[in-house]
């Protein structure tokens, strides 16, 4: 899927695509969703994490990524894109860290992220601020991650709506969205489903706050699928966007008590 991506890529059809993998779980136990959100959320106090029963399962997950939130005039978004696995010697984790930072195949797929957003929210609001990407860590991986505040030009715009709006950034689907919506259905073997959604609230004032459904899994009795994916950009490699993927597995994997290596994911 990497391969054919990136040919098309560079034929300039579009500039970045997010592809996809499902991991399926078979259990000899019945799982239990709420047990199991728990220790997701214990695992990962820092992310947003939520539990949101459906007919026939359970989506659960810790997402660290914020598309929207807002509270009266004040909007605040929080894209990720580009990230490095974490390591637990610290000083293997510093340079893996710093490798992100240096990385302009990561720094380009974030500021496609960013251009994004500020087209899609700049037409709504009266102020947008836009900093420098920072990083942000979760137990399992390093990120690219740009605080976005903003001042809407009507106090009465509706959290969902504006999420609706930047939804789904290129960090979840690509850009320009309607090729690379397109490419994804080409190239990946399944349908999304539940996966790469959004997820949150909203009270009857408009305020309320969505986060991307990612680092997630879809439980069901004896059934776990869980769900990663990469942003594939003209410089990446299959290989590489393969491992990606694994690590940002490991955040459900390890809430049901294993994680993929490096070299069994492979």
């Amino acid at each position: 899927m990497v391969s054919s991506a990136v040919s098309q890529l560079k034929a300039g059809e579009l500039s970045k695509v997010v592809l996809s993998r499902l991991l399926h779980i078979t259990s000899s136990q019945p799982q239990n969703a709420l047990l199991l959100w728990q220790q997701l959320n214990r695992q990962n106090p820092a992310s947003y994490n939520f539990h949101l029963p459906l007919a026939g399962g359970t989506l659960i997950g810790a997402s660290p990524e914020l598309l929207l939130r807002k509270q009266g005039d004040e909007i605040l978004s929080t894209p990720l894109a580009g990230s490095a696995r974490r390591a637990d010697d610290s000083a293997v984790d510093a340079k893996l860290k710093q490798a992100l930072v240096a990385s302009s195949k990561d720094q380009h797929e974030h500021q496609i992220v960013i251009e994004a957003i500020r087209r899609r929210l700049g037409e709504r609001c009266l102020q947008l601020t836009i900093p420098d990407p920072e990083l942000l860590s979760t137990p399992t991986l390093w990120h690219l991650a740009t605080q976005i505040h903003g001042r809407v030009q009507n106090p009465q715009e509706n959290a969902l709506s504006l999420a609706c709006r930047l939804h789904p950034t290129p960090a979840l689907c690509g850009t320009p969205y309607q090729r690379a919506h397109e490419l994804i259905g080409q190239l990946e073997p399944f349908k999304r489903g539940w996966f790469g959604g959004i997820v949150g609230w909203c009270d009857d004032e408009g305020n309320g706050e969505w986060v991307v459904t990612i680092r997630c899994g879809y439980i069901q009795p004896q059934q776990v699928t869980l769900f990663a994916g990469a942003g594939i950009v003209t410089d990446s490699q299959p290989e590489s966007e393969w491992h990606e993927t694994s690590v940002k597995l490991n955040t459900m994997l390890r809430a049901l008590g294993f994680m993929q290596t490096q070299e069994n994911a492979s």
